[in-house]
C-alpha cells in the first residue's frame, strides 16, 4: 500500500476475486486491511483509487450488454463501497464523495473545490459516462456518504 501501482494491484485482486466467503464478501473489511488503509501517512492515493473502485464497476453494471459481466461489475461495485465506506472517517474521503456526488448530479451548488470537481469531470468524461451511469454511480456514493 505504500505506493499506487501497489495500491492498484491489490485492489484488482481483493475486488474480483471469484468464490464464495472471499474477504472481500464479508459484512466488514478484514481489521488487518483496515488497520493498513487508515495508516497510510499520504492517503491521497488510497482515496482516489478507492472512489474509482466504487465509480467504474457502478458505471459498467449498465454499459455491459452481457449478464455476467453486469453481475461481475455489481459485485466489485459493492466490494468497493464496503471498502470506501471503512474508510469514510478518512481525511479527505467526504470531500472526494461530494465532489464525485456533485459531478455525477450535475450540481453547482455544492461546497466542493473546484479543482475536485474539474478532476471528476475530466474522469466521468473520459470513461463516457451518460445519465443513467451517473445517476446509479450518485446513488452509490450517497450509500457511502449517509449509510
Amino acid at each position: 500500500m505504500g505506493h499506487s501501482d501497489g495500491i492498484r494491484g491489490f485492489f484488482v485482486t481483493y475486488l474480483t476475486i471469484d468464490g464464495d466467503g472471499t474477504p472481500a464478501d464479508q459484512p466488514n473489511v478484514p481489521p488487518a486491511l483496515l488497520t493498513a488503509m487508515k495508516e497510510l501517512p499520504n492517503s491521497n492515493e488510497l482515496i482516489s483509487l478507492a472512489c474509482m473502485n466504487v465509480i467504474m464497476p457502478t458505471g459498467m453494471i449498465t454499459m455491459h450488454k452481457d449478464e455476467n459481466l453486469s453481475r461481475q461489475s455489481q459485485m466489485t461495485a459493492e466490494r468497493g463501497v464496503r471498502v470506501l465506506r471503512a474508510i469514510r472517517e478518512k481525511s479527505g474521503v467526504k470531500e472526494e464523495c461530494e465532489a464525485i456526488l456533485a459531478v455525477a448530479t450535475n450540481r453547482s451548488d455544492m461546497p466542493v473545490h473546484a479543482s475536485m470537481i474539474t478532476y471528476w469531470e475530466d474522469f466521468f468524461a473520459k470513461w463516457g459516462y451518460d445519465d443513467i451511469q451517473k445517476r446509479d454511480i450518485a446513488q452509490a456514493i450517497q450509500s457511502v456518504l449517509w449509510d
